[in-house]
């Protein structure tokens, strides 16, 4: 699941217009926030062999204006033992890191914008 916050190019140059640098803000919340999910995911992932835990990975990509960050898994069955099966449980982990990360986004994004701007205006 993907999040977009759309609408941002002109609030960005706004900003940028008032100092600081707002990608690189913008991008330490990210990167911050991925971090934050992948430690949520792993410590609520189910554990036999560890298996599952230790692939939950994160990738942080600036492509142009373009951030974005993901927490996922590249172990075939992981999708099973989120989502669970008709012989199993679910054991949600990566969904629900997802949405207590949501607010951690939104906290790191302000705090990082205003110091990024509070440093040009100080």
């Amino acid at each position: 699941m993907a999040y977009t916050i759309g609408g941002l190019d002109s609030l960005m140059g706004k900003l940028n217009s008032m100092g600081g640098n707002v990608k690189k803000a913008l991008k330490a919340a990210v990167v911050n926030t991925t971090l934050s999910a992948q430690t949520d995911a792993k410590a609520n992932a189910p554990v036999d062999t560890g298996n599952l835990r230790n692939h939950i990975l994160v990738r942080n990509e600036e492509t142009g204006e373009k951030i974005e960050g993901a927490v996922y898994n590249n172990v075939p069955y992981a999708i099973y033992q989120e989502l669970g099966t008709s012989k199993m449980n679910a054991q949600p982990h990566m969904m629900p890191a997802l949405e207590a990360n949501k607010s951690v986004f939104k906290y790191q994004a302000e705090s990082n914008l205003k110091a990024a701007i509070g440093k040009q205006g100080g």
